[in-house]
């Protein structure tokens, strides 16, 4: 499950539907657990998008 508290500076993330990528430029500044931590996956054409392998 792709959310943006795992989401690293230079990460990619693609749809397998659309083919639509994502590159993180800026990491998200919640932490994974906390209360104020984003709970939604990434998701496009109504599915779960996934790291892309460089």
């Amino acid at each position: 499950m792709a959310n943006c508290c795992d989401m690293k500076e230079g990460d990619l993330f693609l749809c397998h539907t659309c083919g639509l990528e994502l590159a993180v430029k800026k990491a998200c500044a919640c932490k994974t657990g906390s209360e104020d931590a984003c709970s939604v996956p990434l998701m496009c054409c109504g599915k779960e998008m996934t790291q892309k392998s460089i």
